[in-house]
C-alpha cells in the first residue's frame, strides 16, 4: 500500500482533466448514464474522483500524469498496460467490467480528502472470478469486485 498527498496545482490539474472529459462527451453526444442515470454533480464528483487515482498512480511512478479523454478502454489510463480503478469508499473493491482489456493490470485507488492511497493491483484474467461477478446497487450490469485483501500489494510492482 502506497499513500500519494496531492499539492494544490495537482488538483488543478485534476479538475481540468475531470471537467475536459464531461465536455468533450457531451459534444460528441455521449450517452454519460450506459450503465447508471446519475445528476451531473455526481458525474463532476465521480470524475475528479478517477482523475486523482490517475494523478496518484503517476505520482507514485515518478512520471508525469497525462489525462486520457474519451479514449474508452482503446487506451490504458496510465503507461504501458495500466488502468487505475478509483473510489473514495476506503472499504471499496475494484471493479473489472466486461470489456475491459483482461491483460492490463488494475491498481485500486482510493481517493481521500487531500491523498490516494494505492490499495494494490491484480491482472485483469486474475479478476475474473465467478465469487466476485456482481451487479452495484445502482445498476443490473454484472462486473468482478475485487475484495482489497485479494489485491496484490504495490511492493509487488
Amino acid at each position: 500500500m502506497a499513500t500519494i498527498t496531492l499539492t494544490l496545482p495537482e488538483w488543478s490539474a485534476i479538475v481540468d482533466a475531470a471537467w475536459l472529459r464531461i465536455v468533450a462527451s457531451a459534444a460528441q453526444r455521449l450517452d454519460a448514464a450506459t450503465t447508471y442515470r446519475r445528476s451531473m454533480v455526481e458525474r463532476v464528483t465521480e470524475e475528479i474522483t478517477g482523475a486523482a487515482g490517475e494523478m496518484g498512480f503517476a505520482k507514485w511512478t515518478g512520471r508525469f500524469f497525462v489525462p486520457s479523454v474519451n479514449t474508452y478502454h482503446r487506451v490504458p489510463d496510465c503507461q504501458g498496460n495500466v488502468e487505475v480503478r478509483s473510489t473514495r469508499h476506503s472499504d471499496g473493491h475494484l471493479i473489472v467490467r466486461d470489456n475491459d482489456a483482461p491483460d492490463r493490470r488494475y491498481v485500486l485507488a482510493i481517493v481521500g480528502d487531500d491523498s490516494v492511497r494505492l490499495a494494490g493491483w491484480i491482472v485483469g484474467t486474475e479478476a475474473r472470478r465467478q465469487e466476485w461477478r456482481r451487479a452495484s446497487q445502482r445498476s443490473d450490469r454484472l462486473a468482478w469486485w475485487v475484495p482489497q485483501q485479494e489485491l496484490r500489494s504495490m511492493e509487488e510492482w
